[in-house]
């Protein structure tokens, strides 16, 4: 079995160490030391700076994966979000509110009724115009109404997607 020369690290003491030793503990000072082989040449590393370095090495790694698991999410967020916009006539896109949704539905019930009221006026011996209008009362008020449930389903799920997009990423950031 053939003998390495060494030097502790911690006080500097000679060594003898067989070639296939890993870690070996000084036997002046009692530090726990690793054999570091680096093509010919071999020297000793105190084991808790190693620790240290490689605790730290972790440590940084762990951050670096949290955050490009952050970044994949928040591009991720970003693509899946366009689901929720509402195109208009010149190709704008935004979000809806459920506000607007409720004012949508409210205005599409007015024109119905005041619809309605012009036909039900008309002086129409046959009936006809009556119950023209009420049909077309009754049309657009259930596509009004289509419409703004439509607007309002929309945004409740951007708003549950939001929130659930929201948590993973205080998850991972760590500020949740």
């Amino acid at each position: 079995m053939k003998l390495i020369p060494l030097n502790c690290r911690q006080c500097g003491a000679p060594l003898s160490v067989p070639e296939d030793v890993r870690h070996v503990t000084c036997l002046h000072c009692g530090t726990q030391l690793a054999v570091v082989r680096e093509g010919a040449a071999a020297y000793t590393e105190i084991l808790e700076q190693l620790e240290r370095r490689t605790t730290n090495v972790e440590v940084r790694l762990d951050a670096l994966q949290r955050q490009h698991l952050v970044n994949q999410l928040d591009q991720d967020w970003y693509e899946d979000r366009e689901q929720y916009y509402v195109r208009t006539k010149e190709g704008r896109t935004y979000l809806p509110s459920k506000i607007e949704a409720v004012f949508y539905a409210g205005g599409a019930l007015v024109v119905a009724v005041i619809v309605a009221a012009i036909f039900i006026t008309m002086d129409d011996p046959t009936g006809r115009a009556r119950g023209f209008g009420i049909l077309a009362s009754l049309f657009l008020g259930v596509v009004g109404l289509g419409g703004s449930a439509l607007l309002y389903r929309k945004r409740a799920a951007y708003d549950e997607a939001e929130k659930h997009y929201l948590l993973r990423r205080a998850e991972l950031t760590g500020e949740g």
